[in-house]
């Protein structure tokens, strides 16, 4: 069972059918597609895009994921935005985590809550932890996700701010199966 098959339960079923393919993976998958990305211009925002290895701005910008599920309910997730790559690793929560999906991501792990309809599952920025110690609410950076579904194409919709810098990366854009993604490296 995948962390968002564990998560959403029975709502897992409501979503929109590309949404329900990349989440319901159990073998790895390669998907391309395009993206428009904003940053911010201040010093603040591009130093965290930076450090973090976040897409740079730009319209129409290449995509790809990899998807690559462990076999023990976690998920590698391999991102490339025109030449600039980043990882993380999903998985469900324990009880403890309140349901909520954990990205790891570096030293942090981010904790977000799902909410599933028919049109779209949307992600939520509910709580972090640095090297696994809870962060201060006040500290915490607002990122709102939304996936969707167009015929075949898997929509994107992602924004990230961050407490007295402000808007950091706002990106959105499509993803669809492809025989191979240039991001596969799993390190």
């Amino acid at each position: 069972m995948t962390p968002f098959q564990r998560i959403l339960g029975t709502a897992f079923d409501d979503l929109p059918a590309p949404v329900r393919a990349l989440h319901g993976l159990t073998t790895s998958a390669h998907t391309a597609g395009l993206a428009d990305i904003r940053a911010a211009a201040n010093p603040g925002a591009w130093l965290l895009c930076k450090v973090a290895g976040l897409p740079k701005p730009g319209h129409g910008v290449p995509v790809s994921v990899s998807f690559h599920p462990d076999g023990r309910g976690r998920e590698v997730w391999n991102r490339r935005f025109a030449g600039r790559r980043y990882a993380s690793t999903m998985e469900a929560g324990r009880r403890r985590d309140g349901g909520l999906l954990i990205e790891h991501f570096g030293p942090f792990d981010l904790l977000f809550r799902l909410e599933a309809t028919q049109d779209r599952l949307a992600w939520s920025l509910a709580g972090w932890r640095l090297l696994g110690i809870p962060l201060p609410a006040w500290s915490r950076p607002t990122i709102e996700c939304s996936e969707s579904g167009n015929g075949t194409r898997f929509l994107f919709d992602i924004d990230v701010a961050f407490p007295l810098v402000g808007p950091v990366v706002h990106y959105r854009g499509w993803l669809a199966p492809s025989p191979s993604a240039d991001c596969t490296d799993q390190s």
